[in-house]
């Protein structure tokens, strides 16, 4: 069963093509961290829990659930990589849960909309 690990973009170089790394710089990193202000104007900055959930909950909506079926593709069957320490919450968590999950997923989004 794939896991998540710890590690740099270079880390992963050494896992050869058993794990890849989804942390900053990647297409599959999470756009909400910790620390930045929360999205409620009642909270203060955000923790990691939160980042997580939000990425969670994007990946959710109408256009988040066509980058969530092509990441589960992508990522199916792999380790991920990323800098969080293990011992928080990390949007890898969600993204392995997402790419290994036993239910099919349905049919491929398309980004263009209705045809005419």
């Amino acid at each position: 069963m794939p896991i998540r690990r710890r590690g740099s973009s270079h880390a992963t170089s050494a896992l050869s093509t058993s794990g890849i790394y989804v942390g900053n710089g990647s297409r599959y990193a999470n756009p909400f961290r910790a620390g930045d202000p929360s999205p409620s104007q009642c909270r203060g900055p955000m923790t990691a829990e939160e980042a997580v959930d939000l990425f969670a909950a994007t990946l959710k909506g109408p256009v988040g659930r066509c980058y969530a079926e092509r990441f589960a593709r992508a990522l199916q069957g792999l380790d991920l990589v990323c800098t969080c320490p293990l011992d928080v919450p990390c949007h890898a968590d969600v993204l392995l849960h997402l790419a290994n999950e036993p239910e099919p997923r349905g049919a491929a989004c398309s980004l263009e909309g209705p045809s005419r």
